[in-house]
């Protein structure tokens, strides 16, 4: 009840006494349902079986911050990943696709479902939402059945072990820590985990819903994340660095060894871990891991002998939509990243430097 009391005052200091009362009234709806809902014996017993599957292990959570672009994605290949919302547009970037799927924004849900049934269920091992979002959305309504989903009962604003009981605590990355600690997995890092949101040009539907005017999202690894046309809530970033800090409060008390890998961003609720220290790769095995993803059989043994055909770009402004393909310093990567990316496929970072294939 305080969990609730408490949010219920954030509500009302940053949206206004208009969304909390609209939010009041779907969440009693919600409760209503739930007193006269069946117990869903399947999914119960489909979470018992994921209890401690994957004790002893180490995962990586893959968070979609602008840091993703400066970090070496490619090297968690063989690894246990959880991935969130439009990680399918970093699908062609990668050598690898994500174990661990997780949605919990009803706003997102409704921009994305299709994305999620055609091009994330197929390649997941394991996919969680929850049943009945606390805003009154049904999710079952939005995706098909299927095996690999795991309901969640998100109703509350608390941390749990006790799934499919779990709270959502403002960003769907505390959801997802939530599922791994409950899957066993020892160590937890997080990466593109920022915090770091930069103003831009939206169409305010309300003070807690935005839509973006153009694909220029400079918020997330791709512009097209929260582009034209989609809709996205209004980050509020104290609120989660609040939630972060329970987080820590909460995994500490019960053992969890969880940290953040991201290369830069401003969430320092976790104990920083350094990526490259902590899969220990050879030189040799990381240029292996990148250019056979850039180039697929291939037989080279150095970069400068892989990309000798390449040209390079200096700065962003070089680059046309007539340009081939080109290196250019991991530096300028991001700023290249948000005009290339809509015809030219961005691979990177190894050793300070970013390849661009044409599409």
């Amino acid at each position: 009840m305080q969990s609730l009391i408490k949010k219920g005052r954030t509500i009302m200091q940053t949206d206004g006494l208009k969304v909390f009362s609209e939010r009041l009234v779907k969440y009693g709806i919600v409760k209503l349902k739930r007193a006269f809902q069946k117990k869903d014996e399947h999914n119960i017993e489909k979470w018992k079986a994921l209890k401690d599957k994957y004790k002893g292990q180490r995962v990586f959570v893959v968070g979609a911050g602008p840091s993703i672009n400066k970090t070496p994605l490619y090297l968690l290949k063989d690894e246990y990943t959880m991935c969130f919302n439009r990680i399918n547009l970093l699908y062609e970037r990668l050598n690898w696709l994500p174990d661990f799927y997780l949605v919990t924004d009803d706003l997102k849900m409704k921009e994305i479902y299709k994305e999620i049934d055609e091009e994330i269920l197929p390649v997941v091992k394991y996919a969680f939402f929850p049943d009945l979002h606390p805003s009154n959305v049904d999710f079952k309504s939005y995706l098909p059945e299927s095996e690999k989903i795991h309901w969640l009962y998100m109703d509350k604003p608390e941390y749990s072990l006790n799934l499919p009981e779990c709270g959502i605590n403002k960003t769907v990355v505390n959801g997802g820590l939530q599922i791994l600690a409950y899957l066993g997995f020892e160590e937890i890092y997080m990466l593109g985990v920022d915090m770091t949101f930069a103003k831009r040009s939206v169409e305010k539907i309300s003070e807690r819903d935005w839509v973006g005017k153009k694909d220029d999202d400079p918020n997330h690894f791709d512009p097209r994340y929260d582009g034209k046309g989609m809709a996205y809530r209004n980050p509020t970033v104290e609120d989660m660095i609040e939630n972060f800090k329970a987080g820590r409060q909460f995994f500490d008390k019960h053992g969890k060894k969880i940290y953040n890998a991201s290369f830069g961003g401003v969430m320092e609720e976790y104990p920083r871990a350094n990526l490259y220290d902590v899969l220990g790769l050879s030189d040799e095995e990381q240029f292996r891991l990148f250019v056979d993803m850039v180039l697929p059989g291939n037989t080279f043994n150095t970069f400068d002998e892989a990309f000798a055909s390449y040209a390079t770009l200096e700065s962003a402004d070089e680059f046309t939509t007539e340009t081939g393909d080109f290196i250019c310093s991991a530096d300028i990567a991001p700023a290249m990243i948000n005009k290339a990316v809509f015809t030219h496929i961005p691979f990177g970072p190894y050793q300070n430097k970013y390849v661009f294939k044409k599409r």
